[in-house]
C-alpha cells in the first residue's frame, strides 16, 4: 500500500489524541479536530503554555512544574502533564514533544486524557490495597487466635488445674510446690500477655519515641531469632510527629521480618538520623539479596508495597536495593516539613 501525504492528513483528521503544530512553544499554528475540541471542552489557552500546564507526576507532588519535560527535552518519549482548565479541574494527559524544524521553531505537541486510564488504575491499585489489608486483617486476627488458645488459654487452664488441686493436698510441701507452680504459670502467662501488646502496638512508641520503642524492638528480635542488630543513631529523645514515627517503626518492623525470613543472615545494619530537612531511615543486610523487578523474595512483594505506601503517605522517598547474593538495603527519607508546611 502506498503511503500518501492524503493518508497522513486522514490520519491526522481522524486520530483521536490532539494534535498541535506550535511555532515558538506557544503559537499554534495548526490543530486537528480533537485538538481543536479538547480547547472548546476544557476551554484552555494555548497562547503559554505555561499559563495552563500544572507540571508533571514527580515523587513528592503529584503536580509540579520542577525539571519541566516540555521545555528541557532530552528524547522524545512520551511524558505526564496536568491541564488546568477554566473551572478549576486539572486533568492528566499524556504528552509528546518534538522540535520538527529547529530554524524555523516549529513543533509537534500530541496529548492524550488519561483520566478514565488512571481512574481504572486508581480502582485497581485500592482493590489490591483493600486486599492486602483484609488479608492483613484477618492473618493477625488468626495468630492472635491461636496465640490465645494455645498460649495464654492453656498458661491459665493449667494454673487453674493446679488451684483446683490445692483443697485435696494434705502436706505442706505438696501445697508450697503447687503455689511455686502456679507462680511461674502465671509469670508466664503474664509475659505472654505483655508481647503480645508490644507487637500489636508498643507504648514505649507512644511514651518514649521512635528511638526507645526501636531499641526495645531490637532487642525482643535478638532473643527471638538470634539476628544481631547493630542500631546507630543519636535521636535519643527526639520526637517527631506519631505518624512518622508509627511509619518508621512499621517499616522498620516489616524489613527485619523479611530479613530474617529471606535474608539467611546473623547481623543486620540499622542507622537513623536527621539532617537539616529530613530523617532518614537505612537498614542493611548482608543475606542472599533477591532481584527487587521481580519481587523474588516469597511473600514479601506486599510487604514491601506496604512499606512504599507508608513511606509516600508521608510525602516521603523509599527505595530497595538489592541484588542475588549481594544483601539488601532499604532507604527510606522523609522530608521533616514538606512543602506546605506540614507532616501528615
Amino acid at each position: 500500500m502506498e503511503i500518501t501525504s492524503e493518508l497522513f492528513m486522514k490520519a491526522y483528521e481522524q486520530m483521536s489524541d490532539a494534535v498541535f503544530l506550535l511555532r515558538d512553544k506557544s503559537e499554534i499554528i495548526a490543530s486537528n479536530p480533537a485538538a481543536n475540541q479538547l480547547l472548546d471542552r476544557y476551554e484552555v489557552n494555548l497562547d503559554d503554555f505555561c499559563t495552563y500546564c500544572n507540571g508533571y507526576t514527580s515523587i513528592f507532588e503529584e503536580r509540579t512544574c520542577l525539571g519541566c519535560s516540555l521545555r528541557k527535552r532530552i528524547d522524545n518519549e512520551a511524558f505526564q502533564i496536568f491541564l488546568n482548565v477554566k473551572n478549576g479541574e486539572n486533568i492528566p494527559f499524556s504528552a509528546s514533544y518534538t522540535l520538527i524544524d529547529e530554524s524555523a521553531g516549529i513543533s509537534i505537541l500530541l496529548l492524550r486524557n488519561l483520566t478514565q486510564q488512571q481512574q481504572t488504575e486508581q480502582l485497581l491499585k485500592q482493590k489490591t490495597m483493600t486486599e492486602y489489608v483484609i488479608n492483613a486483617q484477618e492473618n493477625e486476627r488468626k495468630r492472635l487466635s491461636r496465640e490465645l488458645h494455645d498460649g495464654l488459654a492453656q498458661g491459665l487452664f493449667s494454673t487453674l488445674i493446679e488451684l483446683r488441686k490445692i483443697k485435696y493436698m494434705t502436706k505442706k510441701e505438696d501445697y508450697e510446690s503447687s503455689i511455686a507452680e502456679m507462680d511461674s504459670m502465671l509469670a508466664t502467662t503474664l509475659e505472654d500477655i505483655r508481647n503480645m501488646a508490644v507487637e500489636l502496638r508498643p507504648s514505649s512508641l507512644d511514651d518514649l519515641g521512635i528511638f526507645a520503642a526501636l531499641k526495645a524492638y531490637f532487642k525482643r528480635y535478638e532473643q527471638l531469632l538470634g539476628v544481631h542488630v547493630i542500631f546507630v543513631s543519636e535521636l535519643y529523645g527526639t520526637r517527631f510527629p506519631a505518624s512518622v514515627e508509627t511509619m518508621l517503626y512499621r517499616v522498620t518492623q516489616e524489613a527485619l521480618t523479611n530479613a530474617a525470613k529471606y535474608a539467611d543472615v546473623d547481623e543486620i545494619e540499622v542507622y537513623l538520623f536527621k539532617t537539616k530537612q529530613t530523617i532518614v531511615l537505612e537498614i542493611n543486610d548482608q543475606g542472599i539479596g533477591f532481584s527487587p523487578d521481580h519481587f523474588t523474595a516469597e511473600g514479601s512483594g506486599l510487604g514491601l508495597l506496604n512499606m512504599k505506601e507508608r513511606v509516600e503517605l508521608l510525602h516521603g522517598e523509599f527505595e530497595l536495593r538489592s541484588e542475588p547474593n549481594q544483601g539488601t538495603k532499604v532507604l527510606v527519607r522523609i522530608p521533616i516539613e514538606p512543602k506546605g508546611g506540614r507532616t501528615t
